[in-house]
């Protein structure tokens, strides 16, 4: 592997995981306003997305008008 291919597949996985890790904040940040909104109590969970707590049980926000 010749050494510019090298440095260039460095700053590709570095730009990549630095838009992973401002994704994150962002839907961190749009989960817990959605939270200040409602009044409830959300979490973010990486993999699943924005949750929120009804009636003890954690469902989805994108699933919560059927569980209204």
């Amino acid at each position: 592997m010749t050494r510019r291919l090298r440095r260039l597949l460095i700053i590709s996985c570095a730009v990549f995981a630095t838009g992973m890790l401002i994704n994150s904040l962002v839907n961190r940040g749009t989960c817990s306003y959605f939270g200040y909104q409602t009044d409830r109590e959300t979490k973010y969970a990486a993999l699943v997305g924005c949750m929120a707590k009804v009636s003890g049980n954690w469902v989805l926000r994108s699933e919560l008008r059927a569980v209204q």
